[in-house]
């Protein structure tokens, strides 16, 4: 495989990660049978319809599903404000937390691995119980990424009751 994927602490049973697009200009089967191998179960894509056809993703569904794995497509504008397309999101990461909560292999992917990945990734943890700062630390290893850490704090901030166990 040649993508590798940043596996996250979280707090289980299942496990969360990011991953960047491939190398190549669309998922082989050997790579995701590569991430079946590895455990993965859900592979989330945040790219755009216009990237996913530009990188040849139009078969990755059924390439992903013929290797066990569940793909979900979730197309986010690269750089974007994520504001436009907040419900979206937490909804997605609700699901997502659902699915590391009944120990399942996340693996939120985007054009770099580092953008909108990371922003499902984050808000993923913050669903799973884990801290805005603490999230984004174990996400990005401390590397600034004021879009995401501005609208992390902010969803947090303004939605409480969703969170469970953040301190």
């Amino acid at each position: 495989m040649r993508a590798a994927l940043h596996v996250i602490a979280g707090p289980g049973p299942g496990q969360l990660a990011t991953i960047a697009h491939p190398r190549t200009d669309a998922w082989a089967p050997q790579q995701l049978g590569a991430l079946a191998r590895a455990g993965v179960d859900v592979l989330v894509s945040a790219l755009t319809t216009t990237e996913q056809h530009r990188l040849g993703f139009g078969d990755t569904a059924a390439a992903a599903e013929a290797c066990g794995l569940q793909f979900v497509s979730f197309p986010v504008p690269e750089g974007g404000v994520p504001r436009d397309e907040a419900l979206q999101v937490v909804d997605l990461a609700g699901k997502l937390a659902g699915q590391v909560r009944a120990g399942r292999f996340v693996v939120t992917q985007c054009f770099g691995g580092i953008g909108r990945s990371t922003l499902l990734a984050c808000t993923t943890l913050v669903l799973l119980g884990i801290a805005p700062g603490e999230a984004l630390s174990r996400v990005t290893g401390g590397t600034e990424m004021p879009v995401t850490q501005d609208w992390l704090y902010d969803f947090a901030a303004s939605h409480p009751s969703r969170l469970a166990g953040t301190a």
